[in-house]
């Protein structure tokens, strides 16, 4: 007997109640868990919802989903790493990085010619330093606004903002000591 949609969203909850926080991490373990249960009642076709569920839920341990979760959230992190990646490299091509250089090389004759070379610097390093404090506030207030909303959180987007969050932090001491 298959589960109903209910059933299903009591498995979802039932995964946020025991700390898997990332929506895609959780659709794995309900798949599995939805799974389970239906072969147990294969077996035993007397067992109510929560009797398999908990028999289910015991096979995972004294710890409960933690290991798998954090075995599960290593290779999706390195699959997510990859696409992120991938995403770049197919980004910069050979036209992005020819104007990337000739970018820098109009930027380097301005610096070049102009006088007064230390309010240039000046100047684009507080902007840089505000873009880098501008993207870690917002990512703050998201976050917030998606955890009183009960939003899903996806692994997937936390990767992309630890990069993007990480950009301007390995940019700015670069820039500074040059």
């Amino acid at each position: 007997m298959p589960l109903t949609a209910v059933q299903i969203e009591q498995l979802y909850l039932f995964t946020r109640q025991h700390y898997v926080e990332w929506y895609d991490l959780q659709a794995e373990l309900v798949d599995h868990l939805a799974n389970a249960i239906e072969t147990q009642w294969q077996e035993n076709p007397k067992l109510t919802f929560d009797e398999a569920l908990d028999i289910e839920f015991k096979k995972f341990g004294v710890f409960g989903f933690m290991d798998v979760v954090e075995k599960r959230q290593v290779v999706l992190s390195k699959k997510y790493n990859r696409l992120v990646w991938q995403h770049f490299r197919d980004f910069f091509g050979v036209p992005k990085i020819v104007l990337t250089i000739a970018l820098t090389m109009i930027l380097f004759s301005i610096f070049k010619i102009s006088q007064n070379n230390e309010w240039v610097f000046m100047g684009l390093y507080i902007i840089l330093i505000g873009f880098t404090f501008y993207g870690l506030i917002k990512n703050r207030i998201v976050r917030k606004q998606k955890e009183k909303t009960n939003q899903k959180k996806w692994l997937f987007e936390e990767i992309i903002n630890q990069y993007g969050n990480l950009s301007g932090a390995i940019i700015l001491p670069l820039n500074v000591f040059i």
